[in-house]
């Protein structure tokens, strides 16, 4: 399948381009810089945000990327005046890029690991995290003092939202273990919590 093929498959026809949520996101705190370390070919942000950059190793989302079959999707979704900025770069994410350092106003987590240890310092004081739990990096997040907890995700009737409600009940192990960065990338799938949300923001705060 062709790179517009391999989109389709792995996002519309499972219901994940999130196009939504990240037009949420973008109104409510202002994002401009994007950063997307293990994206594979998840190339939404784009219809939303005009610079986003797009990290991962995968050969096959490097093989779709250099293609340039998904530039013309996104100029004919995306939702802002300028051209797109699209930057992709076909490396580990966990080797540190200085030039990025600061650059950033949100840095997206989603099924690739530990990004919000291994990417943080490219947000900018004040930006924010988007991440779900799926290999305990919202837990290891939520144990960071770089960042806090600032909204939950939820999604009902096909509509994302952000909830600040009861904050403080997240990331309550469910068993009386000490929830530390040395447990969670040894069984780099997180800890079982009393409440749980599919996505959460964390803002860095330091």
């Amino acid at each position: 399948m062709n790179a517009v093929q391999a989109y389709k498959h792995y996002y519309i026809d499972r219901d994940y381009e999130q196009v939504d949520l990240f037009r949420l996101l973008k109104k409510t705190y202002g994002l401009m810089k994007v950063i997307y370390p293990g994206c594979f070919i998840h190339i939404s942000p784009s219809f939303i945000f005009s610079d986003v950059v797009y990290i991962d190793s995968d050969k096959n989302a490097k093989k779709y990327f250099s293609s340039n079959e998904l530039i013309p999707l996104v100029q004919k979704r995306k939702e802002y005046s300028e051209d797109p900025k699209i930057t992709f770069l076909g490396v580990n994410y966990i080797h540190p890029i200085e030039e990025f350092h600061s650059q950033f106003d949100l840095l997206i987590s989603q099924y690739a690991g530990f990004i919000s240890y291994a990417c943080k310092d490219y947000l900018r004081i004040g930006g924010y995290l988007l991440v779900n739990n799926s290999h305990g990096d919202a837990g290891l997040a939520s144990i960071d003092e770089n960042f806090k907890l600032i909204s939950t995700v939820h999604k009902a009737r096909e509509k994302y939202r952000l909830s600040q409600t009861s904050l403080e009940k997240y990331f309550i192990p469910k068993k009386d273990v000490m929830v530390t960065k040395e447990l969670l990338f040894k069984t780099r799938r997180g800890v079982g919590y009393t409440k749980t949300a599919p996505l959460y923001v964390f803002q860095r705060v330091s």
